[in-house]
């Protein structure tokens, strides 16, 4: 049954629904880009769109039953006739192809990873009337072309950077290769110029993201590194702060730690999943970094970055894991001291290496390690955080918080995933960075008021610290 073309009268309206990390939402920005130059409008409500987008995510399987629900839900939309097509992009629709356009009739177009520009000729083939329902998922990727057009759905003074797309890594509980492909790095020189178009529209603070940033350059020719990335971004004027995320163990070097340490603009902030510190659960992991290794790598971060604030996660309940191994891990987590710390509970995943691995450690088990190691670090969070009270520190301003507070950050805290600061009073803007002290804590945020003896303070750009 052929469709009834949609009148053009007025510009289409266009819904994007974006589950999963960072590295999505830059994915959606870039589609997004591609279509409102195309002349859709954004709609926040897909009740309201004439096409939805849902951009999805699979890394385990509570993300892809996270995903199928979202399909669900705007699928019913569909059958209703409040929206007139639904496109299923990203990595569920990497992984799971032409099953999702049996799963649900009402999709009308699967676009994998690396098929993301393809949205919108498939949003025109819609609304042109179009009926073949169509799956491609021929290769996988990610948006790293630096001529698209972007759309930011971030706050306007901070932006994530993507530097490269898939990894060459191949972890035995990751099914990111499958999904995202081998490292694609940007080259050095487009990455600087998309921090400084970044700055020109008003972003302070830039997130430096990949699947492995510190792989950046290992695919490029003379095979840079990402202290060479750094120093260049370092001298993007404007900027304030630039964070770097999802860093890998085994890349890091002394020459990246002191670049960082020396650096004016890269915050005093690393992300370093390290999964976890028994030695037979980094090998059958496949890590490739030893518990000795592991153990010393961390502590030349901390004496080499004055101040590091160390953000990591663990998984628990792999495959293999004993009381005695749960135990070293929960010993070394508060022996360390991490800033902040995620706790993953082990999916099975089927196209794993894993998943064929024995002894399996229950369900219940699994849960019940994660809930321990959780308030292990949430004790141990509220300690550090409550020895904070009367600091004087700097923040920056993420936005209103209701009640005349504000929503800020230290350099330690990364947006959205790290505790806050909630500032008390004060007349501010998203982006300023204010002189306050520490009046409170919480088990994860900080309580501040604006410094009495300097106000409203707007540090010295390039002096983030």
């Amino acid at each position: 049954m052929t469709r009834t073309p949609i009148p053009q009268a007025s510009p289409p309206k266009l819904a994007f629904v974006t589950l999963g990390c960072p590295k999505n939402t830059v994915d959606s920005e870039k589609m997004l880009g591609l279509l409102v130059s195309d002349g859709f409008r954004t709609v926040a409500d897909p009740g309201e769109a004439d096409v939805a987008v849902v951009n999805t995510c699979a890394f385990l399987q509570s993300a892809v039953r996270e995903s199928r629900d979202a399909i669900g839900r705007v699928a019913e939309l569909k059958r209703s006739g409040r929206l007139r097509g639904l496109i299923v992009t990203g990595c569920l629709a990497q992984r799971a192809g032409e099953g999702l356009l049996a799963d649900f009739p009402e999709v009308d177009a699967v676009l994998g990873t690396g098929q993301w520009r393809e949205v919108l000729p498939a949003a025109r083939y819609v609304l042109a009337g179009g009926s073949e329902r169509r799956a491609r998922v021929d290769f996988p990727g990610g948006a790293l072309d630096s001529l698209t057009p972007r759309a930011l759905s971030t706050p306007r003074h901070l932006a994530y950077l993507k530097i490269s797309e898939g990894c060459d890594h191949r972890c035995t509980f990751c099914i990111i290769p499958r999904l995202r492909g081998d490292q694609q790095s940007r080259p050095l020189e487009e990455i600087v110029a998309e921090a400084r178009q970044l700055v020109c529209e008003g972003v302070r603070e830039i997130n430096l993201i990949g699947q492995d940033t510190t792989g950046w350059g290992t695919d490029l020719p003379g095979r840079p590194e990402l202290a060479n990335l750094l120093e260049a971004l370092d001298s993007v004027e404007g900027l304030t702060w630039i964070r770097v995320q999802y860093t890998y163990p085994r890349l890091w070097s002394d020459r990246l730690i002191e670049t960082w340490a020396r650096a004016k603009r890269i915050v005093p902030y690393v992300d370093m999943p390290l999964q976890h510190i028994a030695a037979d659960m980094l090998r059958t992991m496949a890590r490739a970094m030893t518990a000795a290794d592991t153990r010393a790598l961390v502590r030349r971060i901390k004496a080499g970055i004055p101040g590091v604030a160390f953000r990591t996660n663990f998984i628990v309940g792999f495959p293999g894991e004993t009381d005695a191994h749960f135990d070293e891990l929960c010993d070394y987590v508060e022996e360390e001291a991490f800033d902040h710390v995620v706790v993953f509970s082990y999916e099975r995943e089927p196209e794993t290496p894993s998943a064929q691995m024995t002894p399996r450690v229950p369900v219940n088990a699994r849960r019940s390690r994660r809930a321990r190691l959780l308030a292990l670090q949430q004790r141990l969070s509220r300690e550090r955080l409550a020895r904070r009270i009367g600091e004087r520190t700097t923040v920056m301003i993420d936005g209103p918080a209701g009640r005349g507070q504000w929503a800020a950050r230290t350099a330690g805290s990364a947006w959205e995933v790290d505790g806050g600061v909630v500032v008390e009073g004060g007349t501010f803007a998203p982006g300023d960075r204010v002189a306050v002290r520490i009046t409170g804590s919480s088990a994860y945020d900080l309580f501040a008021a604006p410094e009495p003896a300097r106000g409203r303070e707007l540090a010295l750009i390039g002096a983030p610290r």
